[in-house]
C-alpha cells in the first residue's frame, strides 16, 4: 500500500477555506466537463477527470477537513494539476501546505503562480 499527499489550507495563518464542496465540483465541471465527481463516500468528493486526452488522475477532497488527498502513485502533475486548478480559482490568496502520510511535517506551498511553478515546487518527501 503506498502512501497519500494531503493539501490544506494553512490554518495556523489564514483558518479554513472558504469555499464549498459545491464550488469544488463546479470548478472541476467546468475545467473538465466529462469529470466524475462523487459523493459516494460521506463527507469526501471523489474527483476522476481526465486532464489531457488519454491521462486520467484521481483525488479526494475531504468536506469536513476541507483538505485535498491523493495517492504517491504514477505522476503526480495529474492531481497536482486539479488542485492549482482549484485553489487558483477559489483561494489564490489563501496560504496553503502539503504533507505526507507518514510525516505530518508541513511544508508551505504557493497556488499562486503557474502550474508548471506549483508542480515543481512538490519535490519527493526525504
Amino acid at each position: 500500500m503506498g502512501s497519500s499527499f494531503y493539501i490544506s489550507p494553512d490554518r495556523a495563518q489564514a483558518g479554513p477555506w472558504a469555499f464549498t464542496g459545491e464550488q469544488v465540483e463546479d470548478c472541476v465541471l467546468r475545467h473538465w466537463p466529462h469529470a466524475a465527481v462523487s459523493r459516494a463516500f460521506e463527507n469526501f468528493l471523489e474527483i476522476d477527470a481526465e486532464i489531457q486526452p488519454g491521462r486520467r488522475t484521481e483525488l479526494s477532497f475531504n468536506l469536513r477537513h476541507g483538505a485535498f488527498s491523493f495517492e504517491d502513485r504514477g505522476p503526480l502533475s495529474g492531481p497536482l494539476t486539479v488542485i492549482h486548478t482549484v485553489l487558483h480559482t477559489l483561494a489564490l490568496q489563501v496560504p496553503v501546505v502539503r504533507w505526507i502520510d507518514y510525516d505530518t511535517d508541513l511544508r508551505p506551498l504557493d497556488p499562486a503562480g503557474s502550474l508548471e511553478a506549483f508542480i515543481d515546487s512538490f519535490p519527493a518527501q526525504p
